[in-house]
């Protein structure tokens, strides 16, 4: 296992950071270069908690550490924090089960539809300037931020709704975590496809 450097966590984590908390930055087509310099990097308070991450992860799992922290939302990552861990291991298992997951979610999602008496797609729906029902769902721990990052890459929904709700409190915040997560969640879309027409018994339609 090749352990990173505390100082390259650092730029790491500087590089997340930036990608999951603003618009303009692109980890992934920047290829994670950050302004860094050592001296800033030797004066933080956190030194002993970087050099514990490096020790403990490879290059890849310090990557999907810092990323399995910055998309529960919290825009310092969380990652020195003593739950840190626990988001990462909370990720790593649902990662172990994605498609489990996503299916046992989806039939959450169908269950409110019939409970409502409404399409799967009234769940994607702005109505009267209330959150729709899927992101209602998503706060109440419902459902999954992977959950919310396929069903963008199949429908798009967040392409409409970032209009309709540009200056709701809570949406852009979590339609930026959506959009910057979707790079590092590969997917057979296919596959994908094929159980929510199973679990909807219908065609997939876009809501984008």
């Amino acid at each position: 296992m090749i352990n990173m450097e505390a100082y390259d966590v650092y730029r790491s984590y500087l590089a997340l950071r930036l990608h999951f908390t603003t618009d303009k930055y692109d980890v992934i087509k920047q290829q994670g270069r950050v302004k860094a310099s050592k001296q800033s990097f030797f004066k933080r308070t956190d030194l002993f908690a970087i050099r514990k991450i490096a020790e403990s992860y490879s290059d890849k799992e310090v990557v999907d550490f810092l990323v399995a922290n910055f998309i529960t939302g919290d825009r310092w990552g969380g990652v020195f924090d003593s739950e840190a861990k626990e988001n990462y291991l909370a990720w790593k298992k649902r990662m172990e089960s994605i498609k489990y997951t996503f299916t046992n979610e989806v039939d959450k999602m169908v269950a409110v539809c019939e409970k409502q008496n409404i399409k799967f797609d009234d769940l994607f729906i702005n109505n009267s300037g209330q959150h729709p029902l899927f992101f209602k769902m998503y706060l109440r721990k419902m459902i999954s931020i992977e959950t919310l990052v396929i069903l963008n890459k199949l429908n798009n929904y967040t392409k409409r709704l970032d209009k309709e709700l540009s200056s709701d409190l809570m949406w852009p915040d979590t339609s930026r975590i959506i959009k910057k997560y979707s790079p590092f969640l590969t997917i057979d879309k296919e596959k994908y496809v094929t159980i929510l027409r199973t679990r909807l018994g219908c065609s997939v339609g876009s809501n984008g």
